[in-house]
């Protein structure tokens, strides 16, 4: 995950990273090969159709998986997801409206789901998360903990401007 590690920032430590699931990519799979098993039964210009085919099904699936990164940070949230259109977010934890957890029957079946982001700036979707209400249960209580934190700075510089 080269994108969370290079972009921390000072006293900054990862807390949490959203791991992608490559799971999602077995029916592509299962469904190239039944395409390649009937390219073969059609000779080498039938391989090649369905080389070319599998690729076309099962290639960009991988690479959005491959390209996607997700990280809780002891201060943001940060992350980045697609190939040619990427869309990257560093957002402060104040700055978290919502998260939520999509799941369909795959994603319950298998572990995976689909992390929702609604900051002030917009929305971010991050597919195929492994444990993905677990990467939210650790957004939401390290927004409460930097909150804590937050009101335990202001509350010592007023305890100090009294005196």
């Amino acid at each position: 995950m080269a994108y969370l590690e290079s972009n921390l920032g000072k006293e900054e430590k990862i807390i949490s990273k959203g791991e992608v699931s490559f799971l999602p990519l077995i029916p592509s799979a299962v469904f190239g090969a039944i395409i390649l098993i009937f390219g073969i039964s059609a000779g080498f210009g039938g391989f090649i159709a369905a080389l070319i085919i599998d690729a076309i099904i099962i290639l960009p699936k991988f690479l959005g998986i491959k390209n996607t990164e997700l990280g809780l940070t002891n201060k943001k949230v940060m992350g980045k997801y697609g190939i040619i259109n990427t869309k990257v977010m560093d957002s402060p934890l104040n700055k978290v409206n919502s998260v939520t957890v999509e799941q369909g029957l795959g994603g319950k079946i298998f572990g995976y789901g689909k992390v929702v982001i609604s900051t002030s700036s917009g929305g971010y979707n991050f597919n195929y998360i492994k444990s993905a209400d677990s990467f939210r249960s650790a957004v939401m209580n390290q927004i409460d903990a930097a909150e804590e934190e937050r009101l335990r700075k202001q509350a010592e510089q007023l305890a100090g401007a009294m005196k």
